[in-house]
């Protein structure tokens, strides 16, 4: 009877739970870093859009913070204000940065931060 006691292989009651446990985890940080994913992906759609708009250049920075905000009404994007768009001019190019952070509560007080840095060089 040791000797089939012996063969006998597997999981342990907690090491199934423990297996169960990190399966969860995993799942809940992916349903919450999943949107904040899908809406960075309209911001940075949105910003590189300027790249083909006629006349960008001539534009004041209000006019073009303006317009990024109406994209991301459109878009349904909510993590990013007019303060966090940057618009700098030069003699040959323009730069826009946009720089945000987005924080979701996880579990009781944990919070996840995610902090994002956009860059378009015209």
């Amino acid at each position: 009877m040791n000797r089939i006691a012996a063969k006998q292989q597997g999981a342990t009651g907690s090491g199934f739970a423990a297996i169960i446990v990190l399966i969860v985890l995993s799942v809940l940080v992916l349903l919450k870093l999943f949107p904040v994913y899908m809406e960075h992906f309209n911001v940075t759609t949105s910003l590189n859009s300027l790249a083909n708009e006629n006349n960008i250049k001539e534009m004041k920075s209000s006019e073009i913070k303006t317009m990024l905000s109406r994209r991301f009404s459109i878009n349904d994007v909510t993590s990013v204000n007019r303060e966090n768009i940057t618009v700098k001019k030069s003699k040959s190019d323009m730069t826009i940065d946009i720089i945000y952070e987005v924080r979701k509560p996880m579990v009781g007080n944990i919070d996840i931060v995610i902090y994002f840095s956009d860059h378009l060089t015209i």
